[in-house]
């Protein structure tokens, strides 16, 4: 139950940075951020689950860190962001991958359990004024949204447990 808790923390984690850094003009460093994911998932399926690789797959991992190495270069600043989001959203991976619980059922302790840091954010955020949501077409689809992303991670959790986290960092 633990791990699941946690699962539901760096998951939360990991999509507030996205729409911070996305809100506050660092989209290149989001973006990049989910080409290190993969290498992230490769790192963690090595150390945790022990994970092997031939000649090929470490040739292409090589291409791939070369890859990334470049365009962490090129763009001329740390990538905290990228580091937080291929982290994030790597542990999740790995926690999916080892917690022995089906998809919906872990998906729906890490609501529960995420909530209620949600609704205090939430008033924190009307408290201060900035708060806009009405009856109106973009409220609608904003609580839709929330939906229509569960049923991804519910497939991802899913599939997780069923392929290698290192395949699962590039799906």
């Amino acid at each position: 139950l633990i791990a699941i808790i946690a699962a539901g923390y760096v998951i939360t984690i990991n999509w507030g940075t996205f729409i911070w850094a996305v809100t506050n003009g660092h989209v290149l460093q989001s973006s990049l951020g989910y080409y290190i994911n993969p290498l992230v998932s490769i790192l963690l399926a090595l150390i945790f689950l022990k994970e092997r690789f031939n000649k090929l797959e470490w040739i292409a991992i090589g291409l791939a860190v070369i890859g990334v190495l470049y365009m962490t270069l090129k763009m001329g600043v740390f990538p905290g962001i990228s580091l937080l989001l291929a982290g994030s959203f790597g542990v999740y991976g790995l926690i999916k991958k080892i917690v022995p619980i089906d998809a919906i059922s872990s998906i729906t302790i890490e609501c529960i359990v995420t909530a209620p840091a949600g609704f205090i954010y939430v008033w924190y955020i009307w408290q201060n004024g900035g708060l806009s949501f009405g009856m109106n077409s973009s409220s609608f689809w904003l609580i839709f949204s929330g939906a229509v992303t569960a049923v991804p991670l519910i497939l991802f959790s899913a599939g997780a447990r069923r392929i290698p986290l290192s395949l699962t960092g590039f799906i």
